[in-house]
């Protein structure tokens, strides 16, 4: 007996022992494949500048369906692991029913109906990030437009900590980057710009620069030089009157005093406005007068539109019964859809991106420069010179086997230490303090302009990516097509300003393991039944046990 009360006595001390020590030191093994409850060294690096309390308040207080308990209970798990990281990060789930009404809608915040089979309830995926005088609303659903709706909340799982990350890095910076778009050679207006400069200014200030025009010189000057230092990144979205030398001379100074740059440009005229209402256009050449800019870094676009036998899907009238007109859904060889080329953050686990009449690019010699393809069709493609009639009806494709020119860059990444294009000719003494090479520059080309664009419905402006063409007339409440625009320029634009570590947040992919409904319904009543006997018969074996040693002890 006294044997076993000092053995007792040693288990509970040791017990004691752990429970203090693991009081003190805390610890939590990850040991899930993907590793999903691991924070990454970008969310720590943020988490380490937070120095004084940030509240997040969560809308997921309740009552909610099954794929929200999921989220809301991932939401909890990630919550927990920043709070342990920076003691300074409190968080709860607020029940919206208690919520201040006046402010939720101030935000824009509405609910999301979901319907079950008590009829329908309202959940509403938000949460409200306050820190110090600032307060941020924020989404818990990822916006991606390509997966079904019903399954939002499972798909956003592996969105989260990018989602957070971003917020807070949002609530907490104040040294938010700067990007300007150039305006005075009658790029993208502004109701079609809309979509995406709604995109950039949740992470970014975003201006554009109106000097050219205010002075009526249109054009840079060299005046100008200075004046755009204030931005990181310019933006030209599909311009459509020519560059000046000025123009160029002040960009490439630009560039070389470390500014980053996203060209979307098109040589050939054609709009699908146009071919709409006329059913066949003349594709025009356009000389943007800015080839040898682009050859300075090892590209060239040609004046040809391709044709993609993958193309994207547009709505077309193809008879009409009883004086009902009826639709159908055509692939269109001029929507072009750009694959990820080469391997690249920017275009890791990205779906299609939407191009309209692009034009090839072709890749240069050029040893300082490493050229990195974004973007690309698939193999199946030809080319259409400009100066040649596109028409409606070549959605009818009949001669396949001229699809034959292989995958065709559309989108590049230039990267390396770039030489500027004056370095060499006398214009560079109009220049004070001229740079003649830089290290570190970074530019994109994108060989179409509407690849920025968003389109129009009923006179508001879409999100980018949205494809107006593939509404049905007879459905316009539907859902259009959405590509993946919008991931790919903010993508884009985290590389260029040095985010790259929120590029490997975003594109981030967990295994989210659900179960079988089909085989949960048709196993129900084996597992109900194996959950009644096994623990009876356990029970019932260890009662039989304990008799029969009991018996063979006292038997003696």
């Amino acid at each position: 007996m006294k044997r076993l009360n000092k053995k007792s006595f040693v288990v509970l001390a040791i017990f004691f022992m752990v429970l203090i020590v693991s009081q003190v030191f805390y610890k939590r093994f990850d040991l899930t494949q993907d590793k999903r409850y691991t924070l990454t060294e970008t969310s720590n690096l943020l988490l380490d500048k937070i120095d004084h309390d940030l509240q997040i308040d969560i809308l997921l207080g309740g009552e909610l369906t099954g794929n929200y308990r999921i989220l809301k209970n991932e939401i909890q798990f990630l919550l927990e692991e920043l709070k342990e990281k920076n003691i300074k990060i409190k968080y709860r789930f607020v029940d919206p029913l208690e919520m201040n009404t006046t402010e939720m809608e101030e935000a824009g915040i509405v609910a999301v109906p979901i319907k079950t089979d008590k009829g329908v309830l309202n959940v509403y995926p938000y949460a409200r990030l306050s820190y110090g005088d600032k307060t941020i609303w924020m989404e818990t659903l990822a916006n991606d437009p390509s997966v079904a709706f019903e399954d939002l909340a499972i798909s956003s799982i592996e969105k989260l900590e990018y989602l957070f990350a971003e917020k807070i890095q949002k609530i907490t910076n104040t040294n938010r980057k700067k990007i300007g778009f150039i305006v005075h050679h009658d790029e993208l207006p502004q109701q079609n710009i809309e979509g995406l400069g709604r995109a950039l200014t949740d992470k970014y200030d975003v201006d554009v620069y109106l000097n050219p025009i205010i002075n009526k010189k249109f054009s840079l000057d060299i005046d100008d030089i200075d004046s755009l230092k204030k931005f990181d990144a310019l933006i030209v979205a599909k311009p459509t009157l020519p560059f000046s030398d000025k123009d160029k001379m002040v960009l490439d100074q630009y560039i070389m005093n470390g500014g980053k740059m996203l060209w979307a440009v098109e040589t050939v005229d054609a709009e699908m406005d146009s071919i709409f209402r006329s059913g066949k256009i003349v594709a025009f050449p356009r000389d943007l007068k800015i080839s040898d800019f682009l050859f300075n870094y090892g590209v060239r676009i040609h004046n040809t539109v391709i044709k993609d036998l993958n193309g994207g899907k547009i709505v077309l009238a193809d008879g009409e019964t009883a004086g009902n007109v009826s639709y159908n859904y055509y692939t269109w060889p001029y929507s072009e859809l750009g694959l990820a080329g080469d391997t690249n953050p920017i275009t890791a686990s990205i779906d299609p991106v939407i191009f309209s009449f692009a034009n090839p690019i072709e890749l240069l010699e050029n040893p300082n420069v490493k050229q990195t393809v974004l973007l690309s069709t698939a193999a199946q493609t030809t080319m259409k010179p400009s100066l040649n009639y596109i028409s409606l009806n070549e959605v009818e494709i009949d001669e396949n086997e001229e699809y034959n020119m292989g995958k065709i860059p559309m989108a590049v990444l230039l990267e390396g230490n770039f030489n500027s294009a004056y370095a060499s000719r006398i214009e560079r003494q109009e220049i004070p303090n001229f740079k003649g090479k830089t290290t570190n520059g970074k530019m994109i080309v994108l060989s179409d302009g509407d690849v920025l664009k968003n389109h129009l419905w009923r006179g508001m402006p879409m999100r980018l990516g949205e494809d107006k063409y593939s509404v049905r007339p007879d459905n316009p409440n539907a859902r259009p097509t959405t590509y993946a625009n919008q991931t790919f320029v903010l993508n884009a634009m985290d590389y260029l300003l040095g985010d790259e570590d929120f590029l490997a947040l975003r594109n981030r992919k967990l295994e989210i393991p659900l179960l079988n409904e089909t085989r949960v319904l048709s196993d129900k009543e084996k597992w109900q039944q194996l959950n009644l006997i096994i623990p009876t018969a356990i029970i019932a074996l260890l009662g039989g046990l304990g008799y029969f040693i009991r018996k063979k002890k006292y038997a003696k």
